[in-house]
């Protein structure tokens, strides 16, 4: 399965956002994507949108068992619905990312979406389709929700939560900017936090669990991998507390402009409790419930097409 090349795929799945973008834009990249496929590659193809109420149990609700290929195409939260569905139902179908997303945090991490305007970002991402070979990734699991990138509770979570569709569309991920460093001065919450085994309390403006290190606007760790097994724990902090490397923890001094520190350690398993009122669990970008949050990775969970850096 992962050393097939991309073209030996036939029978593909289109799974798209119909919110992604303006109308006008995806009409040109949609109408782009099935041409590509159909008429240039002489693939069998279906086309599903997602709608209000979709989820993970059903985005993928009855399509042809021959599907070889599916082609996700939207934000981050449209992909970690497609990724989920196929990691909980344990298939090894590849999944194919158009990134049209605000943040596109995997397909950045995954070198399918490129921070240089000289690059279409469609183009990049259909040669890769046509090109390039399976990888297997990572695929954390929060309250049962899967993620592909990232889950948190506290102020800057919220931050992320903030912006409006909108406000995404017309100023991208700066839309994320000011948010985040306004709720840098909220008030911290207090957390317990249990990392394979290891119970400790915080008071933190935001507790993450991440499975990716660039978040396009800063890098949050740079020893995340999707393919190692294992997850980030990520503390932001106003203070240093010795305690914390003691558990493991990494020290990181700056993070949006030095204005906290943050502590980072790998764990496979991390619960995270609200020691006042529940806090919004952070999911991907999207909000799931609240705390406690359980969390765990599936190592291995999807395969994704890559670029193919042999060719």
């Amino acid at each position: 399965m992962t050393n097939s090349p991309a073209h030996d795929y036939r029978q593909c799945l289109i799974v798209y956002n119909p919110n992604a973008g303006s109308a006008l834009d995806r009409d040109l990249w949609l109408g782009t994507i099935v041409d590509r496929l159909c008429v240039e590659e002489n693939r069998i193809l279906s086309v599903r949108a997602t709608i209000p109420g979709t989820n993970v149990s059903n985005i993928l609700t009855g399509y042809d068992p021959a599907t070889d290929l599916v082609v996700a195409a939207g934000g981050d939260g449209t992909i970690r619905l497609v990724l989920g569905a196929l990691s909980e139902s344990g298939s090894k179908v590849p999944v194919a990312i158009i990134p049209f997303g605000t943040g596109n945090l995997l397909a950045r991490n995954l070198g399918i979406y490129l921070d240089n305007p000289l690059v279409d970002p469609l183009q990049h991402a259909l040669q890769i389709l046509s090109q390039g070979k399976a990888k297997p990734i990572d695929i954390g699991s929060m309250n049962g929700h899967p993620f592909c990138v990232c889950v948190g509770t506290g102020p800057l979570s919220d931050a992320i939560l903030a912006p409006s569709q909108q406000d995404k569309v017309n100023w991208g991920m700066l839309a994320y900017v000011g948010s985040m460093l306004n709720n840098l001065v909220s008030t911290p919450q207090r957390f317990r936090v249990t990392a394979d085994g290891d119970i400790f309390e915080v008071k933190a403006a935001g507790v993450f669990v991440s499975n990716v290190g660039n978040f396009g606007i800063t890098t949050l760790s740079d020893t995340a991998k999707l393919d190692d097994g294992m997850l980030d724990l990520c503390i932001i902090t106003f203070s240093e507390f010795a305690d914390y490397l003691k558990l493991g923890f990494q020290f990181v001094s700056t993070i949006l402009g030095n204005q906290a520190p943050y502590y980072l350690r790998k764990a496979r398993r991390v619960k995270i409790e609200s020691l006042s009122a529940p806090t919004i669990a952070n999911v991907d970008g999207d909000a799931y419930g609240e705390t406690p949050m359980d969390i765990s990775v599936m190592p291995k969970g999807a395969y994704i097409l890559c670029p193919n850096k042999s060719s």
